[in-house]
């Protein structure tokens, strides 16, 4: 059904790697989940109400708060989406990461309500009673709660997005919730066993540690958290590929969304070389970084040894002189 709607939707959507469709196919599982949200809280409010059932009705309103996880995805890859403007020069990408902080929290908040609620469930004493239209019901829920689940999990993988992951674990903590409260239901009522209250501390610990966890991961980036070591690496690697030059350093590289990379380097170059030949040298090395890895490096030239000019050395060098003269002729 996803992939459907976004070949209806979005051009060259499995073109993924670019930053445009990367968000494009975040606001379409976000709109997908909203959708089937409140599909199941219309469908669980009138079973729920025409049966006089308190669990399918309360389960109803937590899938109208599932949908507010949704809803917040949605407006993380909107505004990701923004271009760069006066204000935000490096563009809106940290935004995917903000609204996911927030995801977070309000998994976290669930989690936590779940352990209040099982706390008060066992001190009070209560059974838990689910007529068969009811669990019908919660089964069906499970079932959409699943695709939700794969969708998100499979979108993960491919986009990186932590708002993907965000709805993911809160599809996950409504499957384990919901299921483990049929298992529990059935156990009690068949062997009078009072396991509900059990069941719901344990659940709570599922659904409050993936929140934590996303919690954790969203404030590191926004704080500024260092980026891939290999990207740092393969950074180097193309740096040192050159034959001018002998080493590089102060190399900082910080990422403002995912797939929008900027940084700077200071590079150990001859100090013999003239100015035309460096900038040339310099140019390539940037276009061959912002080609491969998406990065756009400043670069700043430390002369800190001079060539020996050998026949191989001036013959390169000449090479390099006339090829950027091709290029500004070209220009």
């Amino acid at each position: 059904m996803f992939n459907f709607f976004a070949s209806k939707f979005i051009d060259d959507y499995k073109n993924y790697n670019k930053p445009y469709i990367r968000l494009k196919l975040i606001s379409l599982s976000s709109i997908i989940g909203i959708v089937i949200n409140i599909i199941l809280v219309i469908f669980k409010l009138i079973v729920g109400f025409s049966t006089n059932s308190a669990a399918i009705i309360n389960d109803g309103f937590n899938n109208l708060s599932d949908s507010v996880v949704s809803i917040m995805a949605l407006v993380g890859s909107k505004v990701s989406q923004k271009p760069a403007d006066k204000e935000h020069p490096f563009g809106h990408g940290r935004g995917e990461s903000l609204i996911s902080l927030l995801v977070s929290i309000v998994i976290m908040y669930v989690g936590f309500r779940l352990f209040i609620n099982a706390l008060h469930h066992y001190a009070d004493d209560d059974q838990t009673v689910f007529t068969p239209i009811a669990i019908i019901v919660l089964v069906m829920s499970i079932l959409a709660k699943v695709y939700i689940y794969i969708l998100n999990r499979k979108l993960y993988r491919k986009l990186d997005s932590d708002l993907n992951f965000g709805v993911m674990a809160d599809a996950r903590n409504d499957i384990l919730a919901t299921a483990g409260i049929i298992i529990a239901a059935i156990i009690e009522n068949s062997f009078n066993i009072k396991i509900d209250a059990i069941m719901g501390l344990i659940l709570a610990a599922f659904v409050f540690k993936p929140g934590f966890d996303l919690f954790g991961q969203s404030a590191a980036y926004l704080i500024g958290q260092r980026v891939d070591p290999d990207i740092e690496k393969r950074v180097g690697d193309i740096i040192l590929e050159n034959d001018f030059i002998i080493g590089y350093h102060s190399l900082h590289i910080h990422e403002y969304g995912k797939g929008h990379l900027d940084g700077s380097v200071d590079i150990e170059i001859a100090e013999n070389l003239s100015l035309f030949v460096a900038h040339k040298i310099v140019t390539d090395i940037q276009r061959k970084i912002k080609d491969e890895i998406g990065l756009d490096l400043t670069i700043h030239m430390d002369p800190t040894y001079s060539l020996i000019m050998t026949d191989r050395v001036i013959d390169e060098i000449k090479k390099i002189e006339i090829q950027a003269k091709n290029d500004y002729e070209d220009f």
